[in-house]
């Protein structure tokens, strides 16, 4: 179910290629000698913006140092306005502006697992709402004035829930902590001006709050390793809050002139006919996936088990392809893989291990990892000129990941599972996963400087779905999965034109998906309990390009 913030963000990425008639196409190139007309940067603005966001919120714990956890990423999809003034001086630029948006953001982890023999808590995190208001200092690019580099710094808030369960399903009752939280903000963007009253903007900022919060009372066990219960008192601790925000979005000049800028003809674009992209990219990056098991009948918020897949190092290779049509129309689409090593801790509460009580396992095993992936979207590009291209969109993704856990050794209570290790040449584990999902999003390409372009794409995922298989394979359990939710993608890539059709290009990707419904049939028996799925993907991205076709200067 998609629900206000989700509606909000699929708006905001279908209109941000849309705007008044005034804001006309680029006719032509200007006549000989005429001269570039120059960019007043100076004014009033207002504009929108779409976008994702990952909140890492580090709970203390009071207890003692964590065995694992503490750390809640929370990632997420945003959409939002903007306003601001800006003074222009020569080159520099300095000015204020507030923003604010909807998010639609969600994640937990392990808390205050501080011992194998105390049983732990379930940390969800959530965040609803984010704002800024900040100074902005920044550098217009000499080569046509259109072009500005800035920083911006103060005030932020956001609208945050935090609360956490102690795991094992034992009835405890939850702490938890919803507040509009105040702190600060630093970061910087880049943004060119398509006409005298529109200009594309592409932002990254960091917000940072810190508060207060309760780890909630909880259990530990006074005689392992079969003894019961003894009370574990509430204790107060801390919640360091930061959130890392992407944006692309379009500002609108009030009082600016109607019209176009008149420019020479650029490589990018080709008015009357077709242009063919082709490319291919090296990819390093990271991923995570995990899943929360929760308790029958009685739903994800004290869980039973918890599985966190860590991969890194990811090595891989992509092939795409872009089509420009004479009538704005655009495909476009990706395919890629790769492989990497990795993590996987493998958590338990309350766990009847034989004669034994645990409380709190915790196995470690190395993994290998496959991914393959792609998407294709088909678009127009509601905003053309000769040198940018604003393209709503929508399109398909898929996304499927092959794990294997190798052997295991247990790092929490050596009472559990893997007390005594088991090498790593033994396949304790497999997870096989296949998230597909309708992306809805707008792509942005635009010339910033002579050779220089930019290119960022932002697709909000208003329905996801999954479908994995568990093998336990060392308890011959064999679990089928499924779920449905969100989630977003973002792609930013900086391109330079080695000539008029080959350009060289590095940049980065971040995606992440989570079901808000799901299960599992565990060990196949038509048995289910409630389960929730998350994967993340950060990658860096180099990449050669070649262009086909179209009119070239």
């Amino acid at each position: 179910m998609v629900g206000i913030a989700g509606r909000s963000l699929l708006l905001l990425a279908l209109t941000l290629g849309f705007g008044p008639a005034a804001a006309q196409d680029a006719p032509g190139g200007p006549m000989p000698g005429q001269a570039v007309t120059s960019h007043d940067w100076s004014g009033f603005y207002l504009g929108y913006h779409s976008g994702g966001a990952l909140g890492l919120a580090d709970v203390g714990d009071p207890y003692g140092k964590s065995i694992f956890g503490d750390t809640v990423r929370t990632p997420g999809a945003l959409a939002g306005g903007q306003l601001g003034y800006n003074w222009q001086r020569g080159s520099l630029l300095y000015g204020v502006e507030a923003d604010a948006s909807l998010a639609e953001m969600d994640g937990t982890n392990t808390c205050f697992g501080y011992s194998g023999f105390a049983l732990g808590s379930n940390c969800r995190s959530e965040i609803k709402a984010l704002g800024t208001l900040s100074g902005r200092l920044g550098w217009v690019l000499p080569f046509d004035g259109r072009t500005l580099v800035y920083g911006k710094a103060g005030l932020a808030f956001a609208h945050y829930e935090l609360a956490a369960k102690p795991n094992g399903g034992l009835g405890l009752p939850a702490s938890r902590e919803s507040d509009v939280a105040w702190g600060w903000t630093i970061g910087g963007g880049l943004e060119r001006a398509l006409t005298p009253r529109w200009s594309v903007k592409a932002e990254y900022g960091y917000l940072s709050f810190d508060e207060s919060f309760r780890a909630p009372a909880s259990l530990q066990q006074t005689a392992p390793p079969s003894g019961g219960y003894s009370g574990l008192a509430g204790a107060g601790t801390d919640n360091d809050l930061g959130i890392h925000q992407f944006k692309l979005g379009m500002n609108y000049k009030l009082g600016a002139p109607a019209g176009d800028f008149p420019d020479a003809p650029s490589a990018m674009t080709a008015p009357g006919g077709y242009v063919l992209t082709l490319g291919t990219r090296y990819v390093y990056g990271w991923g995570q996936f995990h899943k929360d098991l929760g308790l029958q009948k009685r739903g994800l918020t004290s869980l039973a088990s918890r599985l966190t897949y860590e991969n890194e190092s990811t090595h891989g290779w992509e092939g795409f392809a872009r089509l420009d049509t004479p009538f704005r129309g655009v495909v476009k689409g990706m395919i890629g893989g790769g492989s990497s090593g990795g993590q996987l801790n493998d958590e338990d509460w309350d766990l009847p291990f034989g004669p034994s009580l645990i409380p709190y396992s915790n196995t470690i095993s190395a993994v290998d990892n496959d991914v393959r992936y792609g998407f294709i979207d088909v678009g127009y590009a509601l905003r053309k000129g000769q040198r940018y291209s604003v393209s709503p969109f929508i399109g398909y993704t898929q996304f499927r990941q092959n794990m294997a856990g190798l052997g295991c050794r247990q790092i929490a209570n050596p009472n559990s599972d893997c007390g005594t290790p088991i090498p790593t040449n033994v396949v304790g584990i497999t997870e096989d996963d296949v998230w597909e999902g309708l992306r809805l999003g707008s792509s942005v390409e635009v010339e910033i400087a002579p050779r220089i372009h930019f290119t960022g794409d932002f697709a909000y995922l208003p329905y996801v779905s999954f479908e994995g298989m568990d093998d336990h394979r060392l308890r011959n359990l064999v679990s089928p999965e499924s779920g449905d939710g969100v989630g977003v993608q973002l792609e930013a890539i900086l391109s330079y034109d080695v000539t008029k059709a080959l350009s060289l290009g590095i940049g980065g990707r971040y995606w992440s998906m989570w079901t808000t419904d799901g299960d599992v049939d565990f060990g196949g028996t038509g048995t289910t309990i409630p389960m929730r799925y998350a994967s993340e993907q950060a990658q860096l991205l180099v990449q050669g390009a070649y262009k086909f076709g179209g009119r070239k200067p």
